[in-house]
């Protein structure tokens, strides 16, 4: 679909999207407000808010711009898709500008749907297209359930580390973290250090090769040696505390295994978009999944510029007569901003890709600081990632520079 439009000829609606009663407003490309609406979020009460549309236009074109498409606004975007409506998604921050820069500084739905539509006429250019499909949200949803355990672990990590470092205060000598089936099987079957006082060597071992069957000898020693060196005392409720302990690490062992099935999950929805973005070095499922989740389909931006400027990787230009400043742009899709970073991170090291850790050191040495030096790299990623999801074509590594002219 070409971008470019003749506003004059169109009418605007900015919806304000909320759980229940969307509220809509109309208005034309000067911003004059024509007509306000309430929208049951039902989709049977969709067509008639159409009709009652339909009483204000005369017939000319409208054009929809709406905040949250793959949320409470999914089914919303879906049905006016289907009826052949141009929808754009507008950057809710963008929203949260324009209704502060008014002289009303007042926040109601009404004035929230106008600040969209306002946003709608004035970046319609640069605004992607709204297209909520099954997978992308399917994707998104994955993802967010996985990194809801992820971090759900992580405060499991720091409660148990809080309840064995009583019992082991120099447990970290012979178990760095909770991350090995030993770590936890050993803890679970000794959570506190009186049921090892009268175990040898070989017994402790036999027991570690039942969670690691090539656990070392050393091990079994390096713990005992530990353990018999510092003692233990007695402390009040040991079982009801070695219960939690077993619980914690019971919890750690569910969740592991859920976030290892959603990773499979993510890697066969992944595979079914036909995005080939695993096949660039060191990025993993998780990074390709955000990617995909938040970018959706590729096709709503017309080149990477649209999609750097949607991640927050294009930089504002801020002028006044003859002077002109660039600044980062942090009215951004936050968790797409965060991918590129990561992505950046691991391909600036040598190893991973020599190429972009070359660029990243050049711009380093004509004096850009480390900040501006990842910006240029995740900017030159928002190509490549672009360029793989337009054409569904796999990544193909440059050769460098030495070995094209050895060549």
């Amino acid at each position: 679909m070409n971008q470019k439009i003749n506003k004059m000829d169109y009418l605007y609606v900015g919806v304000d999207l909320h759980k229940k009663k969307h509220v809509a407003v109309l208005c034309n490309c000067v911003f004059d407000k024509i007509a306000t609406f309430k929208i049951e979020n039902t989709p049977s009460k969709f067509p008639e808010f159409i009709n009652k549309l339909e009483q204000y236009t005369n017939g000319q074109n409208v054009i929809f711009g709406l905040e949250d498409v793959s949320f409470y606004g999914r089914s919303f975007a879906k049905f006016l898709i289907q009826q052949n409506f141009i929808v754009k998604e507008v950057n809710s921050s963008y929203t949260k500008k324009k209704r502060k820069s008014g002289t009303n500084r007042n926040k109601t739905d009404e004035i929230d749907a106008l600040a969209i539509c306002k946003n709608l006429i004035t970046e319609y250019e640069n605004l992607p297209f709204a297209n909520p499909k099954d997978i992308y949200w399917t994707i998104k949803q994955t993802l967010s359930i996985r990194n809801n355990y992820v971090q759900m672990m992580a405060n499991i990590k720091v409660s148990l580390h809080n309840l064995l470092v009583h019992n082991y205060p120099n447990y970290k000598s012979f178990f760095k973290d909770f991350d090995s089936k030993t770590s936890r099987g050993f803890f679970d079957t000794f959570p506190n250090p009186d049921l090892l006082m009268e175990m040898d060597n070989e017994e402790l071992l036999k027991i570690l090769k039942q969670f690691n069957k090539s656990t070392p000898a050393k091990k079994a020693e390096e713990i005992l040696m530990v353990v018999k060196e510092h003692g233990c005392w007695e402390n009040g409720y040991k079982e009801e505390r070695n219960n939690v302990i077993r619980s914690y690490i019971s919890s750690l062992n569910y969740f592991e295994d859920k976030v290892l099935k959603l990773e499979q999950q993510l890697d066969t929805l992944i595979e079914e978009t036909g995005y080939p973005l695993k096949t660039i070095p060191g990025i993993d499922t998780i990074v390709a999944a955000t990617l995909i989740a938040y970018i959706g389909d590729v096709n709503r931006f017309s080149n990477s510029g649209k999609l750097a400027k949607f991640a927050g990787i294009a930089p504002v230009v801020h002028s006044s007569g003859d002077t002109s400043k660039k600044f980062s742009n942090t009215r951004d899709n936050r968790e797409l901003n965060t991918a590129f970073y990561s992505l950046a991170l691991t391909q600036i090291r040598q190893e991973v890709n020599p190429i972009m850790h070359e660029y990243y050191q050049k711009k380093r040495k004509e004096g850009r600081k480390k900040k501006q030096a990842m910006v240029y790299v995740e900017r030159r990623l928002v190509n490549i990632v672009f360029s793989i999801m337009k054409n569904k074509r796999p990544y193909v590594q440059p050769e460098p520079k030495e070995n094209k002219e050895i060549a």
